[in-house]
């Protein structure tokens, strides 16, 4: 994957979620074995992510935002429960659909998100002239 944004620090990127766990307008959740926390999603509405224009935003759109598992935990149902949950708070928030975004040469995510029922609906191009 290639990007345009810089790369947070590890402290930056603790400072941001620290900063949206207590707003409302997110939803966090967390998968547990064995008493460690393995994994993390969040959930909020389509409108909130700035990623996304208006043309890409169906109405009435929950958005998985985020969600990781500890590699090491893979395998172990986390991820797919992780994005059960933020499909369920969506439709338990009103929301009559739900999107994310992978990038698909993440074979992983790939593999996760089209077994939950997530299906591509526009492939994004860029390249940088300069």
């Amino acid at each position: 994957m290639f990007s345009r944004l810089p790369v947070p620090s590890v402290k930056e990127a603790l400072a941001d979620l620290e900063e949206d766990f207590d707003n409302p307008s997110y939803a966090t959740f967390v998968a547990e074995h064995d008493g460690r926390v393995i994994g993390a999603a969040i959930g909020c509405s389509l409108e909130l992510s700035p990623g996304h224009t208006p043309l890409m935003r169906p109405r009435s759109c929950g958005f998985l935002g985020f969600a990781s598992v500890l590699p090491e935990a893979r395998g172990l149902g986390a991820g797919r429960a992780l994005g059960e949950m933020v499909m369920c708070w969506s439709r338990d928030e009103g929301y009559e659909w739900v999107a994310t975004d992978w990038r698909s040469t993440n074979l992983l995510a790939n593999r996760s998100w089209t077994a939950l029922g997530f299906k591509p609906s526009f492939h994004r191009l860029h390249r940088a002239i300069a």
